[in-house]
């Protein structure tokens, strides 16, 4: 997922702020992520929220150091200031982006209490190491003045975490939390992302707060608890403080059914409790069924159809399930006698119907007939797929396709020649779609290039038997 992923920040004494984008992986997508769509807002797909808000604070940081381009240069969230893998076995300071560090290569913050005596500012330090490719921002104090010192050097450890320099942050939030409303939802949830479950299969419940409703204060998501339950499932109940609660624990269901939950949401002495969408749970499964037609075929030409042999059957047969009480739903249109279902087919058309089979234990499965090709005897089919290649038709009416290759006449523009030669003594007459029909021992009707590829179909009609080609 190409979003921006975020290390740790205080506003207050923001030191140094490091993401990684695309392929660069820095951490694993988890519950939290929400919380990071949540500060930032759904539409800060490129990141330009975030970058723009820890700009400023880094500038605003190195505004304090005597060296300020040195402090940016240690210290700006960017990807063109990551030094070289391949040169750190030497004290040059090359820098290369983000996406050329192997996969094993990641930021590590974390605290460092070493101190520096030797000036009284803020001083970025470049150490390199020789059996290491990663950079890892090492935090600082100093001696002579409060703030963090940025320190780049190399690490072979694979594990991060950040260090906060004080816990006062998130006690202040506390402190001057938002009055939440109390006569609007303050999120929604649903069950397996509200798809069905199945019996005694593992799903979750997710909780998804309402930005508007709580304010857009993200500590509303960080400092809450929440509060679950389940009808039917096993744990009936979870509770959890922060993120991670708006995710429940796994939770099964022993019987198939409808079953609701609810999750109790508190945030500075203020509750609301939240009605989730109800989770359908399957029972036994239905698996392996099989639809079949009575016929492969029909001739749905004029006497076919008055005659009744149109009428297709098709039954399902072969369902398996523990529970073998099957019902089942056709789509519209079909007559439906139990497993079985019909219809009169009176068109040109390939008829594969559709039917749901259920158990009576809520299991289901959709079942996608086979298929009946339909031809019409009344009106036969050719196809003009090469140039100047005759096809002998009959007299009467039939349809023709033109599925010439695309630029056979040298682009679409123009007209091409369809002729038909008479076949015995006498003149034929020809009508091919809506050009005027043509009287001749040999006829010629101009057509245009672009309706002569692409399987166009035009309905021709000879007074006699004919050889017809397509050409220039």
């Amino acid at each position: 997922m190409n979003r921006i992923i975020l290390y740790g920040f205080a506003l207050t004494g923001l030191a140094a702020l490091f993401w990684a984008c695309g392929s660069g992986e820095v951490v694993t997508y988890n519950d939290d992520d929400q919380m990071m769509e949540y500060t930032y807002g759904e539409d800060d797909v490129d990141g330009s929220n975030l970058r723009g808000m820890v700009e400023q604070a880094v500038s605003a940081y190195c505004d304090m150091d005597e060296n300020r381009d040195a402090c940016l240069a240690a210290t700006r969230p960017d990807d063109s200031y990551i030094q070289d893998s391949s040169k750190s076995k030497s004290s040059s300071s090359s820098y290369v982006p983000v996406s050329k560090l192997s996969s094993s290569s990641r930021f590590s913050p974390f605290a460092s209490t070493a101190s520096s005596s030797s000036r009284s500012g803020i001083t970025p330090v470049y150490a390199s190491s020789s059996s290491h490719s990663g950079i890892t921002p090492v935090y600082a104090s100093s001696s002579s003045r409060s703030g963090i010192t940025p320190v780049l050097t190399s690490s072979s450890s694979s594990s991060s975490k950040i260090s906060s320099r004080s816990s006062s942050s998130r006690a202040g939030t506390q402190s001057g939390a938002t009055t939440l409303p109390e006569d609007v939802p303050w999120g929604t949830c649903v069950a397996n992302s509200g798809n069905p479950g199945s019996r005694g299969v593992p799903l979750k419940w997710q909780f998804t707060i309402d930005r508007t409703a709580v304010n857009g204060n993200v500590s509303v998501m960080t400092s809450s608890t929440y509060s679950w339950e389940f009808d039917g499932a096993d744990p009936a109940t979870f509770e959890k403080t922060g993120s991670t609660g708006l995710t429940s624990t796994p939770v099964t269901y022993d019987e198939s059914g409808r079953f609701g939950a609810r999750v109790t949401m508190t945030y500075n002495g203020q509750s609301q409790t939240v009605e989730c969408d109800t989770a359908d749970i399957m029972g036994y499964p239905v698996t392996d069924c099989e639809c079949v037609p009575d016929k492969e075929e029909v001739d749905v030409a004029e006497e076919s159809i008055a005659s009744g042999a149109t009428l297709v059957t098709w039954t399902v047969s072969k369902c398996k399930s523990e529970d073998k009480s099957f019902t089942y739903e056709w789509e519209d249109g079909m007559t439906a006698d139990g497993a079985s279902a019909s219809m009169t087919l009176d068109e040109k058309i390939a008829y594969k119907p559709k039917v749901t089979v259920r158990n009576s234990d809520n299991g289901s499965m959709v079942v996608t007939c086979n298929v009946v090709n339909t031809i019409d005897s009344d009106h036969p089919e050719f196809e003009f797929k090469e140039q100047n290649a005759e096809v002998e038709l009959p007299a009467g009416e039939s349809t023709v396709y033109f599925n010439m290759p695309q630029n056979w006449h040298n682009g679409d523009a123009g007209n091409c020649t369809f002729s038909c030669n008479k076949i015995g003594d006498n003149p034929v007459t020809v009508t091919l779609g809506s050009f005027t029909p043509v009287t001749n021992y040999y006829v010629e009707i101009k057509v245009p290039i672009s309706s002569t590829i692409g399987m166009t179909p035009m309905k021709l009609t000879l007074s006699g038997p004919a050889k017809c080609k397509l050409g220039w």
